[in-house]
Parts: C-alpha cells; sequence; structure tokens
C-alpha cells in the first residue's frame, strides 16, 4: 500500500508583494488651523493599534494636543474603519464601520482611556462586532486566518482531509499496512495583491482494524501550521480521524471528523472548525498506467471561542466538494538506480453556504516518486522508510483569476 506524506518547502515568492494588513491615514487639526497627515502601513495590529491612540498621535504629531481634532481613515485586516476625536478639548471618541451598519462612541475620563475602551471593545467581542469584522474578512479579504482561503485554518483541513482520502490504497493491496508518515509541508498564495505563506507539518498514521479484510483501516492524521503575512504569524492546528470502508478490490469510502483552530497575536485572530467529511477512493489500472479519482464532501463548521477574554463567534458554515483524478505511470527508466513513479494531479473545490473570499480553486500539478525503497534514507533510518517523492503544484480560481493563485514545491518520504 503506498502510503506518503509530502514535505513542502517555501522555495520563492511569486509577487512579493507587501503585506498592508493594517494601516492609517490619520490627519490632525489643532485650534490655530495648522494641519498635518501621515500615511502608514503596517502588519502587526498592536502596531496599528499603538497609533491609533492617544499616545500614538502624541509620538507621531508634534502639533498633537487634547484641542486638537483628530480623523483616522483606517483599513483593519482589509476592512475600512474611521476612527476620529471629532471634537475639541474632549474624549469623545466615534468608531465608524460604513461597510457594517456599526458606529459607537467612547467618551472616557481621558482620550487614552476611550481609545483602550475601543481596543478593549474589539479584543472581547462585545455586541458581536469583532466576529461582523471576521465575517466581512473572510468573505471579502485575502487575509483571514479562520476561514475564506486556501491558506486559511478552514482551507488546510479542507486539503488535508482530502489527502489523507488521497493516500487510502486500494483495498486490494494489504502489503504496507500501520504505515506512519510525518512532514514539513508549505505553499505560497497570491491572495489580493498580498503574500500569504505556509508552513505546515502533517502527521498520518494507518490501522489496519481487521486481520480478515485488511482494507478495513482507521486512518489518524494531524497537523501544525505557521503562516505569515510580512511580519504577522499566526499557528494553526488540527487533528482528524477516518475510517476507510472497503467496497471492492478498487473502491474505499471514508467517512471522517476533524478539529482545527487558530490563533495570532499579531492579527489578534482566533477560532476553531469543526468538520466532518466522506470522501471515496477508486483506483483501477489501463495497461500501464494507474487512475484513480478521490470526491469528497465536507462540512466545515466554525464554533465560539474565548481565550483569556478575548473572543471570537463569527458564524461560518460551508459545504465543500473536493474532486481530484490522478494518473501514475512507472518511468521505463532508472535515476541513481531507482525505479519512479510519475503522477499527474488535478483537482476542483468549490464551497458553498456562508460567503468566503475564494470559493472555487484548482489544483494542476505532478508527483515524481521512487517505487522503491531509497538506500541511504534505509540507512538512517534503520531500514524503516518506503520512499522519496518530489512533488510540485499550481493553485488558481478559475471563478477570480485575479484575486488568487499559489505555488507549492514538496518533497517527502514515508516511514
Amino acid at each position: 500500500m503506498k502510503k506518503s506524506a509530502a514535505l513542502v518547502f517555501l522555495l520563492f515568492h511569486a509577487h512579493g508583494a507587501s503585506a498592508q494588513i493594517f494601516s492609517t491615514d490619520t490627519t490632525i487639526i489643532n485650534p490655530s488651523g495648522e494641519t498635518a497627515t501621515i500615511k502608514q502601513n503596517y502588519d502587526i495590529a498592536g502596531d496599528f493599534f499603538d497609533d491609533v491612540s492617544n499616545s500614538g498621535f502624541e509620538r507621531l504629531f508634534p502639533i498633537y494636543s487634547f484641542e486638537s481634532v483628530v480623523t483616522a481613515n483606517t483599513v483593519y485586516n482589509g476592512l475600512p474603519i474611521n476612527i476620529a476625536f471629532p471634537v475639541s478639548n474632549s474624549t469623545k471618541l466615534v468608531f465608524d464601520i460604513p461597510e457594517l451598519g456599526i458606529s459607537k462612541t467612547f467618551i472616557k475620563g481621558t482620550r487614552s482611556q476611550s481609545t483602550n475602551a475601543l481596543e478593549h471593545y474589539l479584543r472581547n467581542d462585545v455586541d458581536g462586532t469583532a466576529s461582523r469584522i471576521a465575517q466581512y474578512q473572510i468573505g471579502n479579504t485575502g487575509t483571514s486566518q479562520l476561514a475564506g482561503n486556501p491558506a486559511s485554518l478552514q482551507g488546510q483541513l479542507v486539503a488535508n482531509n482530502f489527502d489523507s482520502a488521497v493516500r487510502v490504497s486500494s483495498p486490494a493491496n494489504a502489503q504496507a499496512n500501520n504505515r506512519f508518515a510525518v512532514g514539513v509541508g508549505g505553499g505560497s498564495y497570491f491572495q489580493k495583491g498580498i503574500d500569504v505563506d505556509v508552513i505546515n507539518v502533517p502527521i498520518s498514521q494507518e490501522f489496519s482494524i481487521d486481520s480478515d479484510n485488511p482494507g478495513r483501516k482507521l486512518l489518524l492524521n494531524g497537523q501544525f501550521n505557521y503562516v505569515t503575512i510580512g511580519e504577522a504569524a499566526s499557528f494553526q492546528g488540527g487533528l482528524g480521524i477516518g475510517y476507510a470502508h472497503p467496497i471492492n478490490d478498487h473502491w474505499s469510502i471514508i467517512p471522517g471528523v476533524s478539529y482545527g483552530v487558530i490563533g495570532s497575536v499579531d492579527l489578534y485572530s482566533l477560532g476553531q472548525i469543526f468538520s466532518t467529511s466522506l470522501a471515496s477512493n477508486y483506483r483501477f489500472n489501463i495497461g500501464d498506467y494507474t487512475l484513480s479519482t478521490t470526491n469528497m464532501f465536507g462540512y466545515y463548521k466554525t464554533l465560539p471561542l474565548n481565550v483569556s477574554g478575548a473572543q471570537s463567534d463569527p458564524d461560518i458554515s460551508n459545504y465543500v466538494v473536493k474532486n481530484g483524478f490522478f494518473v501514475d505511470k512507472i518511468l521505463p527508466f532508472t535515476a541513481f538506480g531507482h525505479k519512479l513513479n510519475i503522477k499527474g494531479i488535478f483537482t476542483d473545490t468549490e464551497f458553498f453556504g456562508s460567503k468566503v473570499f475564494v470559493r472555487q480553486y484548482n489544483e494542476v500539478g505532478f508527483e515524481i516518486k521512487t517505487a522503491d525503497s531509497v538506500k541511504w534514507l534505509d540507512t538512517v533510518t534503520f531500514g524503516i522508510t518506503d520512499t522519496l517523492s518530489i512533488n510540485a503544484k499550481y493553485v488558481f480560481s478559475i471563478e477570480n483569476p485575479n484575486n488568487f493563485e499559489g505555488y507549492e514545491i514538496s518533497t517527502g518520504y514515508n516511514f
């Protein structure tokens, strides 16, 4: 049985775009009518809040004082937000999101206390405002770390669940049960003008649970993802369990469940997702070629999360359909003393339900894999390795080609 995990290394940035996740266009007018304007871009949410605070205005603008009028037109992770001290000699702070129809006023003892109250309001999801912001970002921006794009937690769970089903071998091949795979993975995605990079560590274990029918298997998989947008970082983790049930010697059905969580101090982002899925893996031979198709239907739902007072409940639910077609062939020559198997890859992924930024995308690529054990890997791993592979994919959206594309390059081996 073939069971592989890709070790995907981020080798290049396709576009090198600046992140600019947060931005400010701030104007100060002092009582004498003197005006100053500063425009800033940020990757880190904390830096953004530092500069739209009373202390930030004092630091950035020598002409600023309590008597000044302040207008800050900002972009908060893709969403336009207006923040202002519209009245001279006043602590009144106005927070306005025209896109969402939200307007909130904070009046505290000092201007510093008013801006602190705004930050607390967003971090603690008071009135559900932070959740509504997250919903907008998932549906309209390429920088949501929770859902809406392939680099998000939702997108990575979909990929991991599908790959787990792809790795299930034909029920007729019972030579490689109870295999363990671990790797390092990643990709670079260009989403609405912003580069998003992912490095992940996938692990999987397969157990045969019926000696009389070795095609019946318990599948365990997990992942840890490190995502960067400019200088901002986020962390994702996920666990999944599935069951491969053979229908015949060529066909297996794989139901499964998974759970994942995201957290980012840099982006003031957190959340969790639960999913269920049902996949089908069918494989057959035509001459020297092996053709296989994997089809998956899944349901992915965000769950409320509260960590140290920071809260999130964007209430996103999606049905996901992912279909893949693969063609394998043993090449008629050897390389470095090994037979090689080449596989062509094509997949289509589509989301239904809650609005997401990337609703449809495809992957095309290839995998070159040794058809026998690699001697030097045998030596360093005491004879427990299986094969070595190289994988490359181009990821793109037919529906929204100008806002999304990605690249993945990988190498990996099995135990």
